[in-house]
Order: C-alpha cells, then structure tokens, then sequence
C-alpha cells in the first residue's frame, strides 16, 4: 500500500469493472493518532478508549485518543490487530472516505485507490450492470453518511460545552530520553467548572445533549494510562526486532546467509488488547 493516499470520487467510468475487497487488518489506520467520534458510538467507545478534544478549522470535535504523538496509532499492532474493545466507526468504511465537492458542502462518494483493495474484475462490485452502486457498495455509502450526521451532531455539542467555558486545554507531556516534550492540541473537561455550573446552564446543557459528552471526556480519562501501556509494549516490540535483526546479520557475517521463519517477538500482542 502506498504511504500517501490517492483519494478520488467513484465513478461508473473510472471505476468500471472494478471491485473492492473489505481490509483484513488496520495498518491503514497506523498514523491516525486520533479518530472522530460519531455521537451513536459515544456509550461504547467510553468503555474501552480514552477520549478528548480537538479544535480544528474552527470546529471542536469529540475524538477517540489513539496515541499522544502525530503519525503514530498506539492502537494498531505490528501485524495490523486492533488492540482495543472497540474501534471507532469512522475507521471501518476504508478504503472508501466522503469528500466534498469544491465550493460546496456536499458530501461526495469517494475511495483511495492506493489501499491495494481495489481489484480488476475480482472482489464485490461497485457499480452493477446499469451503471448504479450495488447493494454492498451502497451500504457503506449510507453507513458513512450517518456517521456523518453523528460526527456533526457531537461537534454541535463540543461547541456548546465551549461557548460555556468548560473546555481547557489538556497539559500533556511526553518524556523522550532525558527531555520532556509538551503535547499540544489536545483539551478536556474542566470539571471543577462543570461542577459549578448554575442551575439554568446546566439544564440547558442537559437539554441540548451536550452534558452527557462533558461526562464522558471524563469517565474516559481513567483508559490514559493504556497509552502509556502500549506505548511501552511497542517500544518493547520495535527492540526485539532490532535485537534479531542484529543477531541475524552478526550470524550472517560468521556463517554466511542462514534461511530463517522469522522473528520470535517478546510481545505477544493477543495479550496486550485491552
């Protein structure tokens, strides 16, 4: 698959003939460090990741933590397993993404054709013989549009709970040897704010949906240290490959090329789902 994605709208012409297979693992998703949250989603998504806020383009978004530092998923493994008990519906419609026609707000139909899911006359179909999506094709099209409309209904809601002054940005910092490194971006619930909240705005946060999100951010908080736990497993991981990469070419160099069935890694990534 290759690293920068070619993302183009589906079309019976460019796309005839064509059919797609579903992904077997989420490498694809390996660099997101964060992935919005649809508002159907949210009573799942508290139980098993920690959550959080960005601001972007002007918008706050409610999103799922997936790791601390740009590019990097914690919560993909090497071999491509999710490593949580639930991933978040915005990553389960690839290769397919909704785009947006230039100068308009409509939602546009569209797949990366550099995922390496998109087969010459194999796989599920796109498109029939009359020139229409198929059913399969069709289905992940409406999924992601209500995905969609959830995504924009919790940002409503981040909106509110900012317009009332309790998002704040979240200090977060990374140590990196001997250096300690600021993350930024990041925002959470101030919950001594929330807790002093009036009457008659907290009521009406309760009534425009958005407490429940405030409440969420919260009760997530207590998943962060999985952060830390993965990030360790997979530091633990990127060092047992190094190690046998080094053993292999200090054999190689003793005994000539020797044939090998693989790496035997410390980790054993079905324990580390959490």
């Amino acid at each position: 698959m290759s690293d920068a994605p070619a993302i183009h709208p589906l079309s019976r012409e460019r796309h005839k003939g064509i059919g797609w297979r579903r992904f077997g693992d989420y490498r694809f998703a390996a660099g997101a460090s964060f992935a919005p949250l649809a508002d159907a989603e949210l009573a799942k998504a508290v139980l098993h990741l920690p959550l959080g806020f960005v601001e972007q383009g002007g918008r706050w978004q409610f999103v799922a933590l997936l790791g601390l530092l740009p590019g990097r998923n914690l919560f993909v493994a090497p071999d491509g397993r999710w490593l949580a008990g639930y991933v978040p519906a915005h990553l389960r419609s690839y290769p397919f993404r909704i785009g947006r026609a230039e100068g308009s707000e409509d939602a546009v139909f569209c797949v990366d054709e550099s995922s390496g899911l998109l087969v010459q006359n194999g796989g599920e179909a796109l498109f029939d013989g009359e020139g229409q999506l198929t059913q399969a094709a069709a289905g992940v099209w409406n999924f992601m549009l209500e995905v969609a409309k959830g995504e924009a209904r919790l940002s409503a809601a981040c909106g509110r709970l900012a317009e009332a002054g309790l998002i704040e940005p979240w200090p977060l910092a990374l140590r990196e040897g001997e250096a300690t490194k600021q993350v930024d971006g990041l925002f959470r619930i101030n919950e001594s704010k929330l807790n002093e909240l009036g009457d008659e705005a907290f009521t009406a946060l309760r009534r425009t949906g958005a407490l429940p999100v405030a409440y969420a951010q919260l009760f997530s908080m207590g998943h962060f240290e999985k952060l830390g736990e993965l990030s360790d497993a997979h530091a633990q991981a990127a060092a047992s490959a190094q190690a046998a990469h080094a053993a292999r070419r200090e054999s190689e160099a003793r005994q000539g090329p020797q044939f090998t069935l693989g790496n035997n890694l410390d980790i054993d990534w079905s324990k580390v789902t959490l």
